[in-house]
């Protein structure tokens, strides 16, 4: 799943990154890798909180991905960080960061919902649970993942009556309804 987006991240940066006099050719890979850590971090968080569903739903249904806050908010992120890491200007880090975060979430989003077993579609599934160690939350379409902790933690839950929005697992939603 990793390198399925690490060659998204390449395909849009080709050009933004290596192709960028701006940045020194040995920090190209790095920077790429970075482009990486902050979607992935990304989409955790937005699937921690529920939100991941909201953004797909976005792209799928025509916002454009850099209209949408998440977006640009994994963008500055990333644009700080390489400002950081790489001490690039605000300028050259702002135009790496436009060309490859809101494309390559895009191209997630909308090949994410698609994914068919062996297909060629992108299983945004697949990747937050080869990322949190088992299955994922993209806003209460439960995926199903490899294991983990987090399944044997849903799967005890659920038996004890906590999975309150009935959808199998126990995440986030079921805390906000267990609350309210």
């Amino acid at each position: 799943m990793l390198d399925q987006l690490m060659q998204l991240i390449q395909q849009s940066g080709q050009q933004a990154v290596v192709e960028n006099n701006e940045v020194p050719n040995e920090n190209n890979e790095a920077i790429m890798n970075e482009a990486q850590q902050s979607i992935t971090s990304g989409l955790q968080q937005l699937a921690a909180t529920g939100q991941l569903n909201t953004l797909m739903e976005s792209v799928q249904n025509g916002q454009a991905a850099t209209d949408h806050p998440a977006v640009q908010n994994i963008s500055n992120n990333f644009m700080g960080s390489i400002m950081d890491k790489f001490g690039l200007n605000k300028g050259t880090a702002a135009m790496i960061a436009s060309a490859i975060i809101p494309m390559v979430l895009s191209k997630v989003m909308n090949k994410g919902g698609n994914a068919q077993p062996g297909g060629g579609g992108f299983d945004l599934g697949g990747l937050l649970s080869s990322l949190t160690g088992g299955g994922s939350n993209t806003g209460g379409q439960a995926q199903q993942g490899g294991g983990g902790i987090m399944d044997t933690i849903s799967n005890i839950g659920a038996k004890f009556g906590l999975d309150k929005d009935g959808d199998g697992d126990v995440d986030l939603n079921d805390l906000g309804k267990l609350i309210s």
